[in-house]
């Protein structure tokens, strides 16, 4: 966890020298736009680019965690993507931190990487201060989430009035081998809207380099009852799912499994 955090740091330093001389080239750029092409021109170049900020969730308690919150300046959905639901699921979180300074063409994405804190770093999927915070979420469209750290997400999926919710997971083994009752291996979704398609999409993506039938990833439906995926769906109306990778292939290929699905609903709805 430790690397993890000091990875995480390095990031977000390089992010903002990143920023600040993209910033720079913009504002030089958008002033020769203003000069030679008029003022007009020079707004649509800078709502070309995005910003990020971060805000807090469950702010000034044990649970506190950090959203970032990346604007497009032009029209478009909202995506929310979570990881760290579970704690010892590192291939969630880790691939959602790798979104956080993701550049998008419209709408606005959220990016929670780390949505138990607690419970990651204690490696722990359901840890006594939060329990399976995976069940603490409505399970009907007026119902109340359970805990502070649910009603904070919750709180914060209904101030955006987000369009599309994926939650990043991993499974102990192949949901495809009879075996076992794991789900790992699966896009779980909420049939709802666009999200049946957009499940099918991703599996058929993933499973493009997956040769091995019982490796491959299958289409579930309904997220679990108390899910922040399931709430996501019945109490704001998004298409959302759970992705869920399987613990049993490499941390670097879980990683790239879990990005290469959200870059297919951020392509589908037009953010790259």
């Amino acid at each position: 966890m430790k690397e993890f955090k000091e990875k995480m740091t390095k990031k977000r330093k390089g992010t903002s020298l990143r920023r600040f001389v993209a910033g720079c080239m913009l504002g030089v750029f958008c002033l020769g736009l203003s000069l030679n092409m008029g003022n007009a021109a020079a707004l649509a170049a800078y709502n070309d680019s995005c910003t990020v900020r971060q805000e807090k969730i469950a702010e000034g308690t044990q649970y506190e965690t950090t959203l970032y919150v990346i604007e497009s300046h032009n029209p478009g959905p909202t995506v929310l993507v979570t990881g760290g639901v579970h704690g010892n699921e590192p291939a969630g979180y880790k691939a959602a931190a790798e979104l956080i300074d993701e550049e998008i063409k419209c709408g606005t994405l959220l990016v929670l990487p780390n949505a138990n804190q607690i419970a990651i770093d204690k490696n722990l999927r359901s840890p006594s201060a939060t329990g399976n915070l995976n069940r603490k979420f409505p399970t009907t469209a007026n119902g109340s989430a359970e805990g502070t750290l649910a009603k904070a997400i919750l709180a914060m999926m209904k101030d955006y009035e987000v369009d599309w919710v994926l939650d990043l997971h991993e499974g102990a083994n192949y949901s495809k081998l009879s075996s076992t009752s794991s789900v790992g291996q699966s896009v779980i979704y909420y049939p709802s809207g666009e999200a049946a398609s957009a499940a099918k999409k991703i599996v058929s993506t993933l499973n493009e380099r997956i040769t091995t039938s019982y490796r491959q990833f299958q289409v579930l439906k309904y997220p679990a009852k108390g899910s922040l995926a399931r709430a996501g769906a019945i109490v704001c109306g998004a298409n959302s799912m759970i992705i869920e990778t399987c613990t049993r292939d490499t941390l670097n290929t879980r990683i790239e499994r879990q990005l290469i699905a959200v870059d297919v609903i951020l392509e589908r709805v037009g953010m790259k």
